[in-house]
């Protein structure tokens, strides 16, 4: 589960449009950030083993409203990264098909009818519970790890024979400060490798979390940083960073490597179709994971009791499997609205990682400034990880209004990402004084 909650290999389209010098930016965003949050999440796994994962860390560390709000955002970078899985689904498809498939990159009803298809079956996988769930986890981790497989065998392909764009992917050069490097450090870090905690969300479905967590992120994190590392340059191997499709950018590169003969299709098609059912996974297991907060902010009384409500057969939360679900084929269709599909792939990215940094710094903040009457009160090291992984996420959700690919209107972009965050949490903060003020008034009649 580490495995398909974090790793994405559409980030090394991201990381690829920095060039040669990508491997250094992998690098300092492995000590800057990844590492720090590895640390916390095992501390905080082992300090509070509950259902709920960051939501409730931040509740006992710092206060009801920044856990609520810690929660709301990371169901908002869920829906959000997700609203553009029908775009992501199509272009994958495109390559798959040739020529003949070309107009799938480009058909927005197309891409919405894969958005409302793979929403169908994450509905379904979801309400049938962790149970059923988890073996689709399964397969698209070994999907996922079959597709960077590929990728790997195409990279040692072109070392072998030392193709001309290949000596150019292998550097460990310092890259030079820019605006576009720091856009793109900043969306390896928050985007690529962000998500150590969300497995602590089905804590208590868990034989020991106060174990397991800390354990699997002690298995993943070096091979999660090795598929990364490598898989980016497989794509600067075969495609220059100008000409990357961060919509589909794996397709791009397999179509590359494996050639247009019949066998090169036959391959490009098995593994996009392949990469397309780890994404569909993938998605499963997010929406799983973020209908469980609002259920558990329904516990809390912070939201209507009807989120909490357990489907009667099953056991899972299925009215807000069912509005996480819906809010996420409306967002599908929105992003769609006057932009192609890469532009729609990106905004959606956007918009998603600029909540996760929210999320991220309400997380942090709780190792900087939490846990001040508790025993298990973090050391100097912890915090000095906490403090730089905390910049590196304030960066980020400013760099989030700039494009890394081309768009119709950069403005436009910038005003569609800062609107959508803003208006987000303020749905979110007025909907916990909602909350708050009934359970207030509650209180008074019970006196």
């Amino acid at each position: 589960m580490q495995l398909i909650l974090i790793v994405s290999l559409t980030w090394t389209g991201f990381a690829a449009k920095q060039g040669s010098s990508q491997i250094v930016l992998w690098l300092l965003a492995i000590v800057f950030f990844y590492l720090p949050l590895a640390a916390v999440v095992m501390k905080l796994s082992r300090a509070i083993p509950v259902e709920g994962g960051v939501y409730q860390w931040v509740k006992a560390g710092l206060s009801p409203f920044a856990g609520y709000m810690a929660g709301w955002s990371l169901t908002v970078t869920a829906i959000c990264f997700f609203a553009s899985v029908g775009s992501m689904l199509a272009n994958g498809f495109a390559y798959a098909g040739g020529v003949p498939g070309s107009w799938m990159a480009v058909s927005k009803p197309f891409a919405l009818t894969l958005t409302a298809l793979a929403c169908l079956i994450t509905f379904a996988m979801n309400v049938r519970g962790l149970h059923a769930a988890k073996w689709l986890s399964g397969a698209g981790s070994l999907l996922m790890i079959t597709t960077f497989l590929l990728l790997l065998y195409l990279l040692m392909r072109a070392w072998v024979t030392g193709t001309p764009s290949n000596r150019s992917s292998f550097s460990l050069a310092w890259p030079g400060f820019s605006i576009l490097t720091l856009n793109v450090f900043t969306k390896m870090a928050l985007g690529a490798l962000s998500g150590f905690d969300n497995s602590a969300v089905f804590s208590e479905e868990c034989r020991k979390p106060e174990n397991d967590v800390a354990r699997s992120v002690l298995i993943a994190a070096p091979l999660i940083a090795f598929i990364y590392i490598l898989g980016t340059l497989a794509v600067l191997a075969y495609v220059p960073p100008a000409a990357v499709d961060l919509a589909a950018t794996v397709p791009q590169v397999l179509q590359a490597g494996f050639g247009v003969t019949a066998l090169g299709r036959a391959l490009t098609s098995i593994a996009v179709y392949g990469f397309n059912v780890y994404l569909t996974a993938a998605m499963v297991i997010f929406v799983g994971m973020v209908a469980r907060l609002p259920m558990v902010a329904g516990w809390d009384g912070l939201l209507p009791a009807w989120w909490s409500q357990l489907h009667p057969k099953f056991r899972t939360p299925y009215k807000a499997i069912a509005a996480v679900t819906a809010t996420l084929l409306v967002l599908g269709v929105l992003s769609l609205l006057g932009a192609a599909n890469q532009e729609a792939v990106q905004l959606s990215s956007a918009i998603s990682i600029g909540s996760l940094c929210i999320m991220y710094m309400l997380l942090f903040a709780v190792i900087l400034f939490g846990f001040r009457q508790r025993p298990e009160r973090p050391g100097i090291a912890i915090r000095l990880g906490a403090l730089a992984a905390f910049l590196v996420a304030f960066a980020s959700l400013i760099f989030e209004i700039l494009p890394l690919g081309d768009v119709a209107s950069p403005a436009l972009f910038a005003l569609k990402v800062g609107g959508t965050i803003c208006a987000a949490n303020g749905l979110g903060a007025f909907l916990y004084w909602r909350g708050t003020r009934l359970l207030r008034r509650i209180s008074a009649i019970g006196c």
